[in-house]
């Protein structure tokens, strides 16, 4: 992918008021679907599950709930919890999932919201946290890029941290 794709990119990276996020769910669904297919082992498949796990993401803080758009078109978003309690690190930042459609990966829509996210977490936290299906290559080289390390694993997950 050349830079200048990355560059021309234009999109807009912001939060969602809860109507707007009730008048995009269906479209954030489909992006969620996109953005794990390949990946399928590692996401909810119902739709109704799907569903029910965005709003538990946009409740959980919604705030941290970023949506990229181009052309006024959501193509990607990010979920987290600026206060999330770890077992073992105490109270960080967590990212609870970050999806892309697919046509639009690999284009930097998830290293811009990813960096949102992170600006945004590190003025309460030195710590970010998330999981990531142990077998998905193409997030856990995108996360060690980010400066994520590999701090554990439970089951099929893989626990990584990036200290700010």
């Amino acid at each position: 992918m050349s830079s200048t794709l990355k560059e021309n990119l234009n999109i807009v990276i912001r939060t969602l008021s809860l109507p707007e996020f009730k008048d995009l769910l269906n479209k954030l669904i489909e992006i969620y679907q996109s953005g794990y297919k390949g990946l399928e082992k590692y996401a909810y498949q119902k739709r109704h599950d799907i569903k029910s796990y965005l709003k538990w993401l946009y409740k959980t803080d919604p705030e941290s709930f970023l949506v990229a758009f181009k052309n006024n078109r959501p193509i990607g978003f990010i979920a987290g919890c600026r206060f999330w309690q770890d077992k073992l690190y105490g109270e960080i930042g967590e990212i609870h999932e970050l999806v892309v459609d697919k046509p639009f990966q690999g284009k930097g829509v998830g290293k811009k919201l990813l960096q949102e996210t992170i600006n945004n977490f590190k003025k309460d936290h030195d710590k970010i946290g998330l999981w990531v299906g142990e077998h998905n290559d193409q997030a856990i080289a995108f996360y060690k890029k980010m400066g994520f390390k590999v701090g554990g694993q439970v089951g099929k997950w893989l626990r990584m941290i990036k200290e700010i």
